[in-house]
């Protein structure tokens, strides 16, 4: 009897949490979107799914619903689209969705990412740079695919790695481990522990061992086939140049540096519902088929805003572009730099690792007196926080 009883609980409570919640009568939804594509493909999804309610949708730039938010004006619509950085701004203005929803985005390190979770849940981001692989240069040499997963095996070739000394570049060389960004305890970045010392380590194997080419060549070291791999950006020439050269590349994740894996950047973007909705029940609706498999989906053709799925759920979805399905990869595990420290400062603590003054004592730092240079960078920060 008590196994009975157990069975109709778990039942019970089974239901519960797939059950869907209804609509509100005659429910029309205002909607602002990234894309055309998206909103016509959403429209129909929608019909599909939920014919009793409708949706009104716009595209709209991510620079009018911020311009809105920098005004202290009134988002004008129910379920809009939102990049990550701004989300604490209004966070108190958004309604917390029906259900939670695991992104593929590393988020170990990142309070800030628990404390907008419940309204924000990200569904796409776009890379701040990508690591990519010449494979007919790779293929013509004989060399192995696997020497690309690790920086010391790519150093032994001759134009193994080539990036550019800049911020989109060099940020990721300082991700080997992350619990210095900034761990749970406070929204800023650990200069004095060990998990900075590990990555300033890393970081100055990583610019002993590759050589930086000259800027000029930025944009050609793939179309030359000078380089096996490197970083592209979404604004290069990789996709030109393999309709008009034959090129072939693979876009794949970051290599490892002493066993540690690199990971890239990305910003984020996700679907928020306004508090102040009158069909709170058709947003939550909404936000949750965005996010389904069907949902997802839509976004699997959009070379830019990359969906955040699971890389061991790839097999569930359909890519036309192997590149987009490429990039869905090398974001697993991408750190989303613009949550960390907006406490402190609107533009993120991590902007500080960026300066010019920041990354020269980085690369002068004397690693047999690690713990003072920690400290005088540490000593700076607290002054740029200020």
């Amino acid at each position: 009897m008590k196994k009975i009883w157990m069975f109709l609980m778990a039942a019970a409570l089974l239901a519960s949490c797939s059950r869907t919640i209804e609509n509100e009568e005659e429910a029309v939804l205002k909607v602002a979107v990234h894309d055309e594509v998206y909103k016509e493909q959403l429209n129909e999804l929608w019909k599909e799914t939920y014919p009793d309610a409708g949706l009104e949708i716009s595209v709209v730039s991510q620079e009018e619903i911020q311009n809105s938010i920098a005004n202290g004006e009134d988002v004008a619509y129910d379920v809009y689209w939102l990049e990550d950085k701004y989300v604490p701004l209004v966070i108190d203005e958004l309604l917390e969705p029906e259900s939670d929803v695991e992104v593929s985005l590393n988020t170990n390190f990142n309070d800030i990412f628990d404390k907008v979770r419940k309204v924000y849940q990200p569904i796409m981001a776009q890379g701040m740079s990508y690591y990519a692989l010449d494979l007919n240069k790779i293929e013509n040499d004989g060399i192995d695919k696997d020497t690309f997963k690790e920086i010391e095996k790519i150093a032994e070739l001759d134009h193994g790695f080539y990036y550019m000394d800049d911020i989109y570049f060099t940020s990721a060389f300082l991700t080997s481990n992350l619990n210095y960004l900034p761990g749970r305890d406070r929204n800023i970045i650990n200069f004095t522990g060990s998990a900075f010392q590990e990555v300033l380590t890393d970081y100055q194997k990583i610019l002993e061992l590759i050589a930086c080419d000259d800027p000029a060549s930025f944009d050609n070291w793939f179309i030359q086939n000078t380089y096996y791999s490197g970083f592209v950006t979404d604004g290069m020439q990789l996709k030109q140049d393999e309709e008009v050269n034959q090129g072939r590349y693979q876009i794949t994740k970051l290599p490892t540096i002493n066993g540690h894996q690199l990971y890239t950047q990305a910003i984020s973007y996700g679907y928020v519902i306004n508090k102040d909705t009158a069909y709170p029940n058709a947003a939550k609706n909404l936000v949750k088929l965005m996010h389904s498999v069907k949902g997802m989906q839509l976004l699997c053709n959009d070379e830019i805003r990359i969906p955040l799925i699971l890389e061991d759920q790839l097999d569930q979805f359909t890519f036309e572009n192997e590149h987009i399905k490429e990039k869905t990869i090398a974001l697993n595990g991408a750190i989303s730099r613009n949550w960390v420290g907006i406490e402190n400062k609107t533009e993120g603590a991590l902007d500080f690792l960026y300066l010019d003054t920041t990354i020269e004592k980085m690369k002068a730092c004397n690693l047999e007196e690690i713990e003072a240079c920690q400290n005088e960078l540490d000593e700076d920060y607290q002054e740029w926080l200020k």
